[in-house]
């Protein structure tokens, strides 16, 4: 055998093995010169075509594809060969009754001509387009949601911060003495009232965090001070049941890296479940160092979880015990929003149970200082005192439930402000510089169309009432409210339910 005759037979199996590849391939290939004449093309037997093969070559490509394509496809290939860079384009072609999505790519192969590999992406188009509907409607229900919550928050709140307010100054007895049985019906009151603000603001934080809308504040925090602070808050409930409660700390532990009231509403959720589900026994806090944080470890010696349930632990509204007469009562709610404000944090919530012996949860926080952020927000640390007055001074109130109203006019009246009070908006500004108040209490949402964030923004427009004082006094508690108020002109915001701790805080700020 000769040395030609050996290469031509290396030479026929290096074309054969090129044609078995090209043939694996489901992709359309077609030579094109400049003009757009197909030179040489390749199908796979499978293939749906637009035309038949024999159809292709030798002709030019704006007479076997619609003028608006081929079009297209001729630029592509004037600027492959003028470049020497790739060219892509999508059209669509009706195939068999069927309107089919396809994608060609177009790369230069030298003298003149490109090669046009086409692949059909009916398949992918269709997913996208139904993957664009789903993100769509997900966020048109979330929307809904936020729409949803943003109403029932207001038309929640608003009542409880009567509920509370009234309840808090029946029981400061400012009005006259009560007797034994009522105060006991106003503490049942007053914390029925707590109970359900405490479910409602669940509910809430659990929809920012899921949204990603939470922002944390991340400083070094105190860890025993933190620890005491929890426990101090369980250890009533914990001793009228019975239980011991057991603090361990490590002594390398000094402080933790996270958002104060974030990692104590985590560490009170874990506390406060295990005092509920232990009958008898103890209740223990350990905290730990370990690798790359702190771990907070509550144990208890209660009903435990049975090892098919743990994995609804962490699903929000899912109570183990869904029975019409559960034991327990709960939302599942707690849980749920544990878990995804460490993760919110870079840690984590894990659970070991045995059923009727107990259970361990596991709060791990990192210990990455980089994310610390400096405290310099200026806001202000709540004031139990009461604001000291060296003159009477003047508010006004413009409100339009006529109990929060009730509860603010007769409590700032009693403590020796004078009052003004709106139920509406009509001659607002004029009602303003008639009775000149110190301070505005404003709602933002009022009996008649003009809403309180209106009127804020016709008070700054007026030179001799730009710098009066003006604090929202809203059931808005959404994400981005509180900014919506201050951008608006608002001094300061104060969200109902408030207490009369909060209400002091507010006074002594705007009216030293």
């Amino acid at each position: 055998m000769t040395e030609q005759t050996s290469a031509e037979e290396a030479l026929g199996k290096s074309e054969a093995k090129n044609r078995a590849l090209l043939d694996a391939i489901p992709d359309l290939i077609f030579r094109l010169d400049r003009n757009g004449t197909v030179l040489d093309f390749k199908a796979a037997k499978d293939s749906d075509l637009y035309t038949t093969p024999s159809q292709f070559l030798g002709k030019q490509i704006e007479n076997i594809l619609p003028q608006a394509i081929a079009q297209q496809l001729m630029l592509r290939i004037e600027r492959t060969l003028s470049t020497g860079e790739p060219q892509a384009v999508e059209y669509q072609l009706p195939v068999n009754g069927k309107l089919h999505d396809y994608e060609a790519r177009i790369v230069a192969s030298g003298d003149d001509e490109v090669i046009s590999i086409v692949r059909d992406i009916t398949d992918r188009k269709q997913i996208e387009s139904a993957l664009r509907d789903r993100k769509e409607a997900a966020e048109a229900g979330s929307r809904a949601k936020s729409e949803f919550l943003a109403t029932m928050s207001h038309e929640l709140r608003t009542p409880l911060n009567a509920i509370l307010g009234l309840s808090q100054l029946l029981e400061q007895e400012i009005f006259g003495e009560v007797n034994a049985k009522q105060k006991e019906y106003i503490s049942c009151i007053h914390s029925s009232g707590e109970h359900l603000l405490a479910l409602i603001n669940d509910i809430l934080d659990l929809s920012k965090v899921e949204a990603g809308r939470e922002e944390l504040t991340r400083v070094p925090l105190d860890v025993k001070e933190l620890s005491d602070a929890c426990l101090a808050l369980v250890r009533d409930r914990a001793q009228a049941k019975g239980l011991q409660l057991i603090h361990q700390i490590d002594p390398q532990v000094d402080t933790c890296i996270g958002d104060e009231r974030r990692v104590k509403q985590m560490l009170l959720n874990l506390l406060t479940n295990a005092v509920k589900f232990t009958p008898a026994g103890t209740v223990s806090l350990r905290i730990q160092q370990v690798p790359q944080g702190i771990a907070f470890t509550v144990s208890d010696t209660g009903i435990g979880i049975a090892p098919a349930q743990i994995k609804f632990l962490f699903q929000p509204f899912k109570q183990l015990d869904s029975r019409l007469n559960r034991q327990y009562e709960g939302t599942g709610l707690g849980l749920a929003l544990t878990r995804k404000l460490a993760q919110l944090h870079g840690g984590d919530v894990t659970v070991q149970s045995t059923l009727g012996k107990g259970s361990q949860f596991t709060l791990f926080l990192p210990t990455d200082a980089t994310t610390v952020l400096s405290c310099n927000d200026g806001v202000c640390s709540e004031q139990e005192q009461s604001p000291r007055l060296q003159a009477p001074k003047r508010i006004m109130i413009v409100e339009d439930d006529d109990c929060t109203a009730m509860l603010l006019q007769d409590y700032l009246e009693a403590i020796g402000y004078e009052i003004e009070y709106a139920a509406d908006a009509s001659n607002f500004l004029e009602r303003v510089r008639r009775f000149a108040p110190d301070l505005i209490l404003l709602d933002v949402q009022l009996r008649d169309e003009v809403t309180g964030l209106d009127l804020i923004c016709c008070l700054r427009q007026e030179p001799d009432l730009r710098h009066l004082p003006v604090v929202m006094v809203t059931a808005m508690a959404m994400v981005g409210d509180r900014d919506l108020c201050l951008e608006a002109g608002a001094d300061d915001y104060l969200s109902k339910p408030f207490g009369i701790p909060q209400l002091e805080s507010i006074l002594m700020r705007h009216l030293q």
